[in-house]
């Protein structure tokens, strides 16, 4: 008997990104596929994951703000330490969990996932299902081995050249 597809799910910080990681790890698992989901300390993921009984890996990143309040430059200051923890526990977690790919659904959750995987050498996926892609989406399309668009308008704003419908899917 074939051994069980394993498959690293990451993204959220809002429902957006975590309603579509949940609908397709739901998918997955009941094809039998054991799913492990990733995603930020301080996203929507870590609240509501644990309610529906999920236990996911959080990881110690937050997205870069915006405002120039003192406290999101302080914030900022923090991120070149959020991101380097962050990104060796997602290579430590994809090296132990060794899936057979992992799947981003964009959000600055799904951007560390996604790196430390193509940097290990696993097959990447992007679930996009905006018209716009997100900065993480449009950062890693070109390095990804495959995209997924709920939209065709959004492969314009990609670096990756999408030829067909057909490619993207």
């Amino acid at each position: 008997m074939a051994d069980k597809m394993k498959i690293i799910i990451s993204g959220g910080g809002t429902g957006g990104h975590l309603f579509p990681a949940l609908a397709l790890g739901e998918l997955l698992a009941e094809s039998g596929a054991e799913v492990l989901y990733m995603g930020s300390e301080y996203g929507l993921e870590a609240v509501q994951l644990p309610k529906m009984g999920i236990e996911p890996v959080l990881l110690n990143i937050r997205g870069l703000q915006r405002g120039m309040s003192l406290k999101s430059i302080l914030m900022n200051l923090a991120f070149p330490y959020r991101f380097l923890t962050a990104y060796l526990r997602a290579r430590e977690v994809i090296r132990e969990f060794d899936p057979q790919v992992v799947v981003g659904t964009g959000g600055y959750s799904s951007g560390l996932p996604l790196l430390a995987a193509i940097r290990l050498g696993k097959k990447t996926l992007i679930q996009e299902q905006n018209s716009y892609p997100g900065m993480t989406v449009r950062k890693l399309a070109d390095k990804v081995d495959r995209i997924c668009l709920g939209f065709s308008e959004a492969a314009n704003y990609l670096k990756k050249k999408i030829g067909s419908t057909q490619e993207i899917l």
